[in-house]
């Protein structure tokens, strides 16, 4: 079903996230096959190569997709995979449910001979600056996405763009993501604001009680790292909250604000 949401392309170019540039620093272009010119996805790093390991100057992440890209690491595309040079490989001996990533010209390049040359040709005077996550990261990764003929696997390579969400594999259970948590103004008059250090990965609950614990609301939260609740007709006084993991049912935090007008 996920290859109902792809735009296939043969040719690189795209505007827009994916930087172009890149391209052009990447040794033996005709090896990576294109299925998208610029696909941005969600995952936690898992194992992170160095170019001490990987010869090529560059590195090679393996990244755990989140569901709605898991499709990526064995989806094939027939004409391209009669191009493999090997076997084709429907998941790798280092992760077999992760998807490689490849941030590209930023150690020394070890290779020799003519593949050496080349990635050297590619590599010189360029000075890639893309963020490089810790394992356990929870990270954006935004690149073409392709089928390499060599290895017989499909990347994201050259990747252009790398955001941080999330500090540490630890987040994705909570642990964690309430540490830095502000409430504010308070007391709150109009709009009290709950803002998180960063936006959570799983969903959670922020619910909302009179001082008595009477349930009052509850919130939803996402991808984003703040709530902003209405107060203006709120009696005056204090009230209680709490911060749930929705999947868990996991209390992470508990406290008071309060409202006065």
């Amino acid at each position: 079903m996920g290859l109902l949401f792809v735009a296939i392309s043969n040719s690189y170019g795209q505007s827009g996230l994916c930087d172009t540039a890149y391209w052009n620093h990447t040794y033996y272009n005709q090896r990576l096959r294109i299925y998208d010119s610029c696909y941005t996805i969600k995952g936690t790093l898992k194992v992170l190569l160095a170019p001490s390991l990987t010869g090529d100057g560059d590195y090679h992440l393996y990244i755990q997709p989140d569901s709605t890209y898991q499709w990526m690491v064995k989806f094939r595309d027939s004409s391209y995979v009669k191009h493999c040079a090997g076997i084709d490989s429907n998941g790798y001996t280092i992760c077999t449910t992760c998807l490689n990533v490849e941030e590209i010209c930023k150690g020394t390049i070890t290779d020799g001979g003519s593949v050496g040359a080349a990635e050297n040709a590619k590599c010189k005077n360029f000075n890639d600056t893309v963020y490089l996550p810790n394992t356990g990261e929870y990270v954006q990764v935004t690149g073409p996405f392709v089928y390499d003929t060599v290895h017989c696997w499909n990347e994201l390579h050259p990747v252009s763009h790398m955001k941080l969400l999330v500090t540490g594999v630890n987040e994705i259970n909570g642990d964690g993501l309430v540490n830095g948590l502000k409430i504010f103004p308070q007391p709150a008059n109009g709009e009290v604001k709950f803002q998180f250090q960063h936006a959570p990965h799983a969903i959670t609950l922020i619910k909302l009680y009179s001082i008595r614990g009477q349930q009052l609301y509850i919130y939803a939260l996402s991808e984003t790292n703040t709530l902003n609740v209405d107060v203006s007709t709120w009696p005056t006084g204090e009230y209680l909250y709490s911060i749930i993991l929705k999947d868990q049912n996991k209390l992470l935090k508990s406290g008071k604000f309060s409202v006065a007008h």
